[in-house]
């Protein structure tokens, strides 16, 4: 009797095991501006040195702004620092624009900045060293410290194949 009870059990505890162990994992998905997000090159009217700038998510994860960052690429300088700030997106004509956006970098505040036409065409560049088809970004971006000129600034998203780094 003890021996069927035993084994009852043990029959009970693998068939629980069993089938806790068959949930799904979880999908984890994107952030809310992924089709906007990503590393990119970008040159002064598409010509000369290229700079790198960057697109992601805001800690709110808002499908309505997102961060543009120059990482020191640009604008900032390793003695400035870095110009990032929030800019508006519109995710179904994926464009992107601000006016006056403040600085995120506390250390370097006069570096308020507008931007303008800003968009991103899915698959309209080719990458130079590969040749693979990218998507491309485009936008025109004005800085406080500089008022009066304007900067058109055009580029590819990054592949990271070191062929089409810069």
């Amino acid at each position: 009797m003890k021996k069927n009870i035993a084994y009852t059990l043990l029959a009970l505890a693998l068939i629980i095991t069993t089938a806790t162990s068959c949930r799904k994992d979880r999908e984890i998905g994107g952030t809310s501006v992924e089709a906007m997000s990503g590393d990119w090159w970008v040159q002064i009217d598409g010509e000369g040195s290229y700079y790198t700038y960057y697109t992601y998510n805001t800690s709110a994860n808002s499908k309505t702004e997102m961060i543009l960052d120059d990482q020191e690429g640009f604008w900032g300088s390793a003695s400035l620092g870095r110009v990032a700030g929030k800019v508006n997106v519109d995710l179904n004509t994926l464009t992107f624009s601000c006016k006056d956006a403040p600085n995120l970098n506390k250390d370097y505040d006069d570096a308020s900045f507008t931007v303008t036409d800003g968009k991103i065409l899915k698959n309209a560049a080719t990458a130079p060293g590969t040749g693979i088809k990218t998507d491309s970004i485009d936008f025109k971006i004005e800085f406080a410290d500089d008022p009066g000129t304007v900067y058109h600034l055009k580029g590819y998203k990054r592949t990271r194949f070191t062929e089409d780094d810069h």
